[in-house]
């Protein structure tokens, strides 16, 4: 669960397994992780390296805490997304320019009905990958939340069709959002949540779909933008790419629980996110999140959050992207 702050699968395991320890030799972890001791010597020296490990003179391990470490990741993604942030706002201003210049560059459409229309071919057209960015309000509601209802909808028809589908969620979600976003987990879109700077659409890294946030308010009439300059285009997939490595993956099954908002409480369980920014992302109050954390520790027999985090990794129910 902790290979978004660019800690390995194999890491992890090693430090589940050496956290309980007061101190333990390189072939006792072998022992327990089941992997070759020359295997566990080099994720020992990566762990050394993240500050989540330190060996003695005599050749014993013993690990060091989590949460610091963790945390300090969790800052440098943060202002990596800032970065991120910072460099949409200045791709936009360039955005206005080339649209006065670059005609078949840069196409402006407006009203909701030739955006619909265009949305639709631009996915339609997808032979490899859609990447996007998805952030409310929305132009057009979806009134059925069932797989039949969804089924018409062009990126999951691009799913159908092998496309790979990727999606940074911005926080906060309603139930009938959560239960889409569950639905298209399902089906094979790979999805992850942070805050993203913009909506956008990348369509196999050559054409773009940038609606105008501006024109979701009031007395506005929907705008957007068709992006086909290469040099743009290159600099909003590093943009879409940038936050993605930030972002937390959505946990799309643990056990047999299939609500998707606890589900993503366990995608941010280990990666830092406090009590508090939990409940503000799902939109549920400090009370029910640690109800949540309570019921999963005493489903999985543990009784800490480490432990917790230990018996996640053990499971084989848990999957994220």
């Amino acid at each position: 669960m902790l290979q978004p702050l660019g800690i390995s699968a194999e890491a992890e395991a090693v430090y589940v397994a050496l956290g309980p320890l007061r101190s333990a030799s390189v072939a006792e972890l072998a022992r327990l992780t089941s992997a070759t001791p020359e295997r566990v010597a080099e994720t020992l020296d990566e762990l050394r390296k993240l500050g989540l490990a330190t060996d003695s003179s005599l050749g014993h391990w013993r690990a060091l805490p989590l949460l610091d470490v963790v945390n300090q990741l969790k800052a440098q993604r943060l202002s990596e997304i800032e970065l991120a942030s910072v460099a949409a706002e200045s791709l936009e201003s360039h955005l206005l320019a080339a649209g006065a210049t670059q005609a078949d560059d840069v196409k402006i459409l407006v009203g909701s009905e030739s955006i619909v229309a265009a949305h639709r071919e631009l996915l339609n057209s997808a032979r490899r990958e859609i990447c996007a960015f998805d952030k409310p309000p929305y132009a057009q509601a979806r009134p059925n939340v069932t797989e039949e209802a969804l089924s018409v909808e062009p990126e999951w028809q691009a799913l159908e069709r092998n496309v790979t589908l990727r999606v940074v969620y911005h926080p906060g979600f309603d139930p009938d959002r959560l239960t889409e976003l569950g639905l298209f987990a399902k089906k094979g879109e790979l999805s992850r949540t942070s805050p993203v700077p913009m909506k956008l659409i990348l369509v196999d890294s050559h054409v773009a779909l940038i609606p105008s946030m501006r024109s979701y308010g009031p007395g506005h009439e929907l705008r957007v933008s068709i992006v086909r300059h290469a040099l743009l285009v290159e600099a909003l997939q590093w943009l879409f790419e940038a936050v993605w490595d930030a972002a937390v993956p959505i946990m799309t099954s643990v056990n047999s629980e299939n609500d998707p908002r606890r589900q993503m409480l366990i995608s941010m369980l280990m990666t830092g996110s406090t009590d508090s920014a939990i409940a503000n992302t799902l939109n549920i109050n400090v009370r029910s999140v640690r109800r949540w954390i309570s019921e999963l520790m005493d489903e999985l027999g543990v009784s800490t959050r480490l432990q917790l985090g230990a018996a996640l990794v053990r499971s084989d129910g848990l999957r994220g992207n």
